[in-house]
């Protein structure tokens, strides 16, 4: 009886693996790096390829960085910026990727994002970090709520 219970608990245990994710999210760090700002960025590298319009089975840094350009807005203090792609890194199901953001790092007025990034996906939320002027804020972006001005 102990082995059948055991066999059952571990193949309930293998059924699950394939749903390790509570919440569908990605994270978008803003943080200052010596002097400049840079963004660090987290996701699910499979639903990056299902639903971010990848052309390959893997991220690419410029798949990646024409669907930041097209899903993203980031405004400091009045300044468009486009983050430039430095590096990308896929470990198992997660990507991570760093941008060099800004070179204005300290006495930021006021940001502001529009992240529309794999919105696509039912219940996704985009959660965005921002450590700036030695404050700490996070706030999570979804379908209802795609923008976010924070004033400091």
């Amino acid at each position: 009886m102990k082995i059948l219970i055991c066999t059952f608990l571990f193949l309930l245990n293998i059924s699950n693996k394939n749903n390790t994710h509570d919440a569908i999210s990605a994270t978008f760090n803003v943080i200052k790096k010596g002097h400049v700002l840079m963004l660090e960025i987290d996701f699910d590298e499979e639903n990056f390829i299902k639903f971010g319009e990848s052309s390959s089975l893997r991220v690419s840094k410029e798949d990646f960085r024409n669907y930041l350009y097209k899903t993203t807005n980031w405004e400091i203090d009045g300044e468009i910026l486009n983050p430039k792609v430095l590096t990308l890194k896929s470990t198992e199901q997660h990507t991570r990727v760093i941008c060099f953001l800004s070179k204005k790092a300290k006495n930021i007025k006021s940001i502001k994002v529009k992240n529309e990034f794999l919105l696509n996906i039912d219940s996704h939320s985009n959660i965005i970090k921002l450590d700036i002027n030695d404050t700490f804020k996070d706030f999570r972006l979804h379908k209802d709520r795609r923008e976010i001005v924070v004033n400091y």
